[in-house]
């Protein structure tokens, strides 16, 4: 399987935490790209950078049909453009908020999620209403830390205060599961889950380990409906390759 993972933002660094964390759980038949969407957004923190940057996934996703790509990770909490992608795409589309959460679901019987900035956290509230898991969710709260100030824990000493906050939350919500709600925090899973004892859920790991699991098992998105290709008010800008 070839897999492209689209960061939503056009942050260098954070495509290569992406990277790195997707590396460490890949198939060894699995071959990947881990690309920016290029929509000029430096980092996706609430509703108008998601509205932005899903123009540059939807690009990445267009041209990815067209070199082959049999199924794509969008590298976002908020799961930017997802709908849209499983429209243009032939193979799976998973987001790693979407993937994050039903992990978390198979895990325990409650989950809190750590997010970077409280301004993400409605986008993120009305996701999980709208996958019908707000009912396992014991809170959403934020590091109040803009994405892209999330530095290498050895420069700044960010691992404490992340585990102390991590602590917080889960104690706090009664949590049997904590979720990493932002790609920037990846690095930090294996970590969390040692320190708290307790499953930390990370999208990006799982959102891989689910998209090679529905191609290994032959499943791709329904084109039945909602996901059509071919609707009759398509337009020109996002073509599906002939």
């Amino acid at each position: 399987m070839n897999l492209l993972i689209i960061n939503p933002n056009d942050s260098e660094a954070m495509r290569q935490q992406i990277e790195t964390s997707c590396r460490e759980v890949q198939g060894c038949r699995t071959l990947l790209d881990v690309v920016c969407a290029g929509a000029g957004v430096p980092s996706v923190e609430g509703f108008a950078d998601g509205a932005l940057a899903q123009v540059g996934v939807l690009e990445r996703v267009r041209e990815g049909e067209g070199r082959g790509y049999t199924g794509y990770l969008i590298a976002c909490a908020d799961d930017t453009g997802v709908h849209a992608a499983r429209e243009l795409a032939r193979g799976p589309v998973v987001g790693i908020g979407e993937a994050a959460y039903h992990t978390a679901a198979l895990l325990g019987h409650g989950f809190s999620v750590l997010t970077a900035q409280r301004k993400s956290i409605p986008v993120l509230e009305q996701n999980l209403r709208a996958y019908g898991l707000e009912h396992l969710t014991r809170g959403i709260e934020a590091m109040e830390m803009p994405v892209l100030s999330l530095p290498d824990a050895s420069e700044t000493g960010l691992t404490s205060s992340l585990l102390e906050r991590a602590r917080q939350v889960t104690r706090r919500h009664r949590s049997e599961v904590l979720v990493l709600g932002c790609a920037g925090l990846s690095p930090y899973q294996p970590m969390l889950q040692a320190e708290l004892g307790l499953p930390v859920v990370d999208g990006v790991r799982n959102g891989l380990v689910m998209l090679e699991g529905l191609l290994r098992a032959g499943l791709a998105t329904s084109k039945v409906n909602g996901y059509r290709a071919d609707g009759p008010n398509r337009g020109s800008r996002f073509p599906m390759p002939s």
